[in-house]
């Protein structure tokens, strides 16, 4: 790992979907080796902490992403920010202690820590500035979150670092400055591309003298199916989705431990679709105060199949983020009348 790495702080139980969607809107703009999340960049058999102090020694960004439970204490217990070898409280008080960028991130309306919440070494956190990051603007807040984060590394907008689409975009670039004849005749020829009153058919992409034209929304309207397995023993389920929706809407069900749950805020971005789901979650048996339980789902098309990433977040457990591909039912056969 090198200097330049941007490293998110989080609690599992607090911000795990949260904390993983935003890795994978910084790995689009930055390459993979520069964005630090424990459960990604940690290699199997490497000590957690040594690698955790290694990756703090070389950020020059660190992202504390901060949900409504992020102070919250065990029943009997003090928060766990007050604990000497919380992860969380040593990360912060590291990257205080090397002055260097730290950022503060508000998830859907949770309150920014006073200095009277936090421990004397994270003092100084309660005088960052903070950004706020919701479901319903996460692309726009985001955005600014990126473009702080170049700014505090000394980084152009102008500068891509990305894979993929970014960095075909600033090859693009460079082609249409050299080859102004070529830039001509790729605006005349997508002009005419525009004006066409077929449009392509969903899925495929259509490309002009290497420039690629903008990717058009996968038909997954219907039936999809999964077999899923939870991260508690003996927990392997088939789990259904009916896809519907016109447009970036995306509406349905999705089906947790087998039974059918309504799909919401679903949107698609490209080749990603992103919804949630809810459920309540008992403990023990005790049904006077369940707590409610968000599902997020987070799918990115392959050809035929859907590569899933679902984190659950809330409830009375910790959980990790489970990883399922889905793919389409067949249509049920019809049999011929006698």
């Amino acid at each position: 790992m090198r200097r330049g790495q941007i490293f998110i702080s989080y609690r599992r139980d607090d911000a795990a979907g949260y904390a993983r969607a935003l890795y994978g809107r910084l790995v689009q703009h930055f390459p993979t080796e520069r964005v630090f999340m424990d459960v990604d960049a940690i290699e199997p058999g490497l000590p957690f902490d040594e690698a955790i102090q290694r990756a703090l020694d070389q950020c020059e960004v660190l992202l504390v992403v901060i949900g409504k439970r992020w102070l919250e204490a065990a029943a009997g217990k003090t928060p766990r920010i007050n604990d000497p070898e919380d992860f969380v409280r040593l990360e912060i008080a590291a990257a205080l202690a090397r002055n260097i960028r730290v950022i503060p991130l508000l998830l859907d309306g949770a309150r920014m820590p006073s200095e009277a919440d936090l421990p004397e070494p994270l003092h100084a956190l309660a005088r960052r500035n903070a950004l706020e990051v919701s479901n319903s603007r996460f692309q726009a807040d985001t955005d600014r979150l990126l473009a702080t984060i170049r700014k505090a590394l000394g980084e152009s907008d102008e500068v891509v670092h990305q894979n993929g689409s970014e960095k075909r975009r600033r090859l693009r670039y460079g082609v249409m400055a050299g080859l102004a004849l070529v830039v001509i005749a790729a605006v005349a020829y997508l002009y005419d591309v525009f004006k066409t009153p077929e449009a392509p058919k969903p899925g495929t992409r259509s490309e002009t003298a290497g420039v690629a034209v903008q990717d058009l929304r996968p038909a997954i309207n219907g039936a999809w199916e999964a077999e899923v397995t939870y991260d508690w023993p003996n927990a392997n389920f088939i789990e259904k989705f009916d896809f519907q929706g016109e447009g970036d809407d995306v509406y349905g069900t999705a089906s947790f431990l087998g039974k059918r749950r309504s799909i919401l805020e679903g949107r698609i971005e490209k080749d990603q679709l992103r919804f949630i789901t809810r459920t309540r979650e008992l403990l023990g048996g005790e049904s006077q105060n369940p707590r409610e339980v968000v599902h997020r789902y987070r799918g990115k098309f392959l050809g035929g199949e859907i590569k899933f990433v679902m984190q659950t977040e809330g409830g009375y457990l910790e959980h990790v983020p489970i990883e399922f591909t889905a793919q389409r039912r067949p249509a049920p056969s019809v049999q011929p009348a006698n």
